[in-house]
């Protein structure tokens, strides 16, 4: 750390004044205060660039700071600048050296670099200096997950039993479960956040879980739940609807996209989602309306042309079909296999004995 250390003698030599009998820092002022409490507000709602601009304007005056520095390691994580992140999180250590909120947040950066093993020395820290806080001792577990520790078991027992009710570190670690392909215990963890937070993240990630295992009746009460109490979230009716499409119920399906397409009439998922339904229906205007509308908000959307494309050719407009499927093609080139096979395979088709032909067709 030589190099932050020199650094941090920088940033200090700011404030040192001619004589010698000048502070080298100044205390925060009440201005400095309240820009930081805003900067920090700003990152929590989401709004980092603005942070990040509030952060800058702190250091102008007030570059010895350390809570300054932790701060814009924060922010530059969140960023994706993890050199940047690397410096603040050490400078920041250098000047509130066996602070448990730095090490923490330096053990997140070092974990993005990819350096775990000084993420682990630090997470350690962290726990031994603060013992009764959460946070690092379940990041030291979600490490363990990701390397595919045969003790992570023991860490998780010792984490139920020292932190039940933590939602954001259960959170963490249903997520990291989910990744390693441990599905079962991802739905234990999302489930135990989900009953210690109102977090709707929480309850939507168990029921994507439980959807992926197969148990559809659960994750269709999961969701029903989450929509009763937040009718707005159209990503849980979607999911909602997928579930009960796999289950047969196509006309409950419908009614839930009908309804997220009413809520968010610039999203293309549930027209898609709706296309597919309304397939299923043998409804092939509404289809066909659906998945236009689907392209319309979402140009770029090779799976909806193809679509488009299907029912088109199905309800005998071979002509306006054959432009959707060029425009799927064009799109994305591994397309073509799937316009091929329909348009030899439908009742209303085409006979294309050289595919090299109907590729050049279609601008593949």
């Amino acid at each position: 750390m030589q190099g932050s250390r020199l650094a941090v003698k920088a940033l200090r030599s700011r404030h040192s004044g001619a004589g010698a009998g000048k502070k080298a820092m100044k205390p925060p002022t009440n201005s400095h205060r309240a820009t930081f409490a805003t900067a920090v507000g700003e990152l929590r709602a989401g709004r980092i660039e603005r942070a990040a601009e509030l952060c800058s304007a702190i250091l102008a005056s007030a570059a010895g700071d350390p809570a300054v520095h932790q701060l814009s390691a924060t922010i530059a994580l969140r960023q994706g600048r993890i050199a940047d992140a690397e410096r603040w999180a050490q400078s920041s250590l250098e000047l509130r050296p066996d602070f448990p909120p730095a090490l923490i947040v330096a053990g997140r950066v070092a974990r993005a670099a990819g350096k775990l093993a000084q993420a682990t020395s630090w997470l350690r820290r962290a726990t031994e200096l603060a013992p009764e806080r959460s946070e690092p001792a379940f990041l030291l577990c979600v490490m363990r997950v990701e390397q595919r520790d045969p003790e992570v078991n023991e860490m998780l027992e010792q984490l139920l039993r020292r932190f039940p009710n933590d939602a954001n570190g259960w959170g963490e670690i249903g997520s990291s479960l989910r990744l390693a392909g441990r599905l079962e215990a991802a739905a234990a963890a999302f489930g135990r956040a989900a009953k210690a937070s109102g977090d709707p993240t929480h309850r939507h990630n168990l029921g994507t879980v439980l959807a992926a295992l197969g148990r559809r009746d659960a994750a269709i009460a999961v969701f029903r739940d989450l929509i009763a109490a937040a009718p707005h979230l159209v990503d849980a009716r979607l999911a909602l609807a997928m579930c009960l499409r796999q289950s047969g119920e196509t006309e409950a399906a419908r009614a839930e996209l009908e309804i997220a397409a009413a809520a968010a009439p610039s999203d293309s998922r549930p027209w898609f989602a709706l296309g597919l339904v309304r397939e299923d229906l043998a409804d092939l205007p509404g289809a066909i309306l659906a998945y236009r509308k689907s392209v319309e908000l979402q140009p770029d959307f090779p799976e909806a042309h193809v679509n488009l494309g299907l029912v088109l050719q199905q309800s005998g407009e071979l002509d306006v079909a054959m432009k959707s499927y060029e425009r799927a093609v064009r799109l994305r080139a591994d397309a073509f296999g799937r316009v091929a096979q329909a348009l030899t395979s439908a009742k209303t088709g085409q006979l294309w004995l050289d595919l090299g032909r109907l590729r050049r067709s279609l601008g593949a």
